[in-house]
């Protein structure tokens, strides 16, 4: 793998944290170029959409927003680079941070009469902390 995995918590909230449109993502076990991409270990994980396909997700208590899995010429992403979601698909937007938390934790609360508006976030916080200023819900 050519990138560094960051195994330690991340130290601050991200502006803006990547989200995958699982409508848009060909599939994790077909592509899965977004997992390569990434450089913190287990932030993109493999999830059934509601068609049962496995189509990866971001957790969004281990994103750092650093923008590596986001399509090429993608307006969202943060910086040039030379790899991420291919361009054909581009199921990957970064989003303000606090909107994904303030989304989850009305799916969560059940607040919101329909799934989440921003889609693709696992929320797996059961087996790590939350995001950092945040409280696990499950705890």
């Amino acid at each position: 793998m050519w990138t560094k995995q960051m195994l330690a918590q991340r130290k601050r909230d991200p502006k803006t944290i990547a989200v995958i449109e699982p409508d848009k993502c060909f599939g994790a076990f077909a592509c899965s170029i977004c997992q390569v991409a990434c450089p913190v270990a287990g932030c993109i994980v493999e999830v059934p959409d509601q068609d049962g396909r496995m189509v990866c997700a971001v957790r969004a208590d281990l994103c750092i927003g650093c923008g590596l899995c986001v399509a090429l010429g993608n307006p969202t992403a943060p910086q040039k680079r030379d790899f991420g979601c291919p361009a054909d698909y581009d199921a990957i937007d970064m989003v303000p941070f606090n909107e994904v938390v303030q989304a989850l934790e009305s799916a969560e609360s059940g607040a919101l009469e329909t799934e989440t508006p921003v889609k693709g976030v696992a929320n797996e916080w059961a087996d790590s902390p939350g995001p950092a200023g945040t409280t696990n819900p499950t705890t």
